[in-house]
């Protein structure tokens, strides 16, 4: 408010306000007196309904004016916060002062919830991805025009684009496809992965929401942070300086965030264990992130009063970033799907082409045209979406039993994760065809070539699952 408008803030009787300072009229023997309550006047600007994907909070935003004429910073405080008047202090000033009276504390809290017939009423996502809202799927990230979504610290850089335009469609085709800066064998199943992210909703509706994550194994140098920067910038504004986690984030804070980062793709990145004392913390985090992902089970906990909290697993897809592979088992291993970056892979004249292409927004623009696409393709009404739920499953079915009929030996797990890659192929490629942004013709043969490199990466897989077996690491270490 400016200071015209705080001139005139009212509150309803018993309160009052007198040389800018909070009275309540208080009836006596005497007649009315009034009772001063604090030396400011506080009010609600807003009521927050904030949705972090497991619950609905309110928070109440509240602003006010000392009475010197200072204007007081608009600060959140939750329900339970406000008549304690904690937070008085520390987020508005030791000179802003409540009477030392008996129920003070309770009139002021009273006082302030008058004030919220004329506050605004907004609603605000702490999470992204597909949400119902008011009857309707809506696919929310940060910038969505429509409504507030909001991520803090590195998770800000997550942005939805503006607009977008068929030659989009085709630039991004074209730089993978056509002028490659890397193998198809690592760009291929890397897309795959990315336009499988935004379809996670609805195969979790038909029970085969994908369960693994994709490393980039390399020396340093090799790109790797470079290439997952990359194809987060589908999501948002990356680069190999700021991906969204590391494995220097606490593991907690890790698996909390994979929640909020529903249906997009995230990187962790850097597991590279400088000493064993640090190489058993960043293992142990590799391992709970690898849990999380490939069971898609969040940790129990208990609320304050003991009762159970919603279970918070990871919601996206995510990427890691390693100089070696963490040594975490055999069943640890089967829930990533690993590629290998060496000297020299990676054409960095065209990289720089693609990655200026990032940063002028086209890959997020791509993106948009894309979930834009699954929206009013298969999302129109319950029944298009029940079919599209039922085609999902059917073709996780038929994908997987392609592979276990290919005869490739491998872990029961792998040809689930080819099934996943396939399925995010299948839809860009269809995505793209119906745009009319590429031919029939390039459809198919990028299909089997995703395919073919698909089965090459599954058999090196299977390899280093073989490795990872208790008999076989024991004789390697004896």
């Amino acid at each position: 408010m400016s200071n015209s408008k705080d001139n005139l803030l009212q509150y309803p009787l018993p309160y009052k306000v007198v040389d800018g300072c909070l009275y309540k009229e208080v009836t006596n023997k005497s007649g009315i007196t009034s009772k001063k309550l604090c030396n400011f006047l506080p009010y609600i600007v807003s009521e927050v309904s904030v949705d972090d994907g497991a619950e609905v909070k309110t928070v109440l935003r509240l602003g006010g004016v000392h009475s010197s004429g200072r204007v007081l910073p608009e600060i959140d405080v939750t329900g339970a916060e406000l008549g304690t008047f904690n937070w008085l202090i520390e987020r508005w000033g030791a000179d802003c002062v409540l009477e030392p009276e008996r129920s003070v504390k309770e009139y002021v809290r009273h006082a302030i919830q008058q004030t919220a017939e004329n506050a605004e009423k907004i609603q605000t996502y702490h999470v992204t991805g597909w949400k119902m809202i008011d009857n309707h799927w809506e696919y929310l990230l940060p910038n969505d025009g429509k409504h507030d979504v909001s991520l803090r610290g590195k998770l800000s850089r997550y942005e939805r684009a503006d607009n977008w335009k068929i030659s989009d469609l085709a630039n991004v085709f074209f730089m993978v496809n056509t002028m490659p800066f890397a193998p198809a064998e690592i760009t291929l199943p890397l897309l795959s992965y990315t336009f499988l992210s935004p379809l996670n909703e609805f195969l979790h509706q038909a029970n085969f929401e994908p369960k693994f994550v994709l490393c980039l194994l390399g020396r340093t140098g090799t790109r790797k942070s470079t290439l997952a920067a990359l194809f987060l910038s589908f999501f948002g504004r990356f680069n190999s300086s700021d991906l969204p986690l590391s494995f220097r984030d606490t593991a907690n804070s890790i698996m909390y965030n994979s929640f909020s980062l529903k249906d997009v793709l995230t990187c962790i990145d850097d597991f590279h264990p400088s000493g064993r004392k640090e190489a058993a913390k960043l293992t142990e985090t590799a391992q709970l992130i690898m849990r999380g992902y490939g069971d898609r089970i969040g940790r129990g906990r208990l609320k304050s009063d003991s009762t159970p909290m919603e279970s918070q697993p990871p919601q996206g897809n995510a990427i890691i970033t390693a100089e070696q592979a963490p040594d975490i088992g055999e069943s640890d291993t089967a829930r990533y799907f690993c590629m290998e970056l060496y000297d020299g892979m990676i054409d960095l004249r065209n990289l720089s082409s693609f990655q200026r292409e990032a940063e002028n927004g086209t890959l997020r623009s791509c993106m948009l045209a894309y979930t834009e696409w699954i929206k009013t393709r298969f999302l129109k009404d319950k029944d298009t979406e029940r079919s599209f739920v039922n085609q999902l499953k059917k073709s996780f079915h038929n994908y997987r039993q392609e592979f276990i009929n290919s005869g490739i030996r491998c872990h029961g797990r792998v040809p689930e994760i080819y099934a996943w890659l396939m399925i995010g192929m299948e839809y860009f490629l269809s995505f793209l065809f119906e745009h009319d942004a590429i031919s029939e013709e390039e459809y198919q043969a990028t299909f089997i070539q995703c395919r073919d490199c698909l089965y090459e990466l599954a058999k090196k897989q299977s390899s280093s699952i073989e490795q990872d077996k208790p008999t076989h690491r024991f004789i390697q270490k004896l």
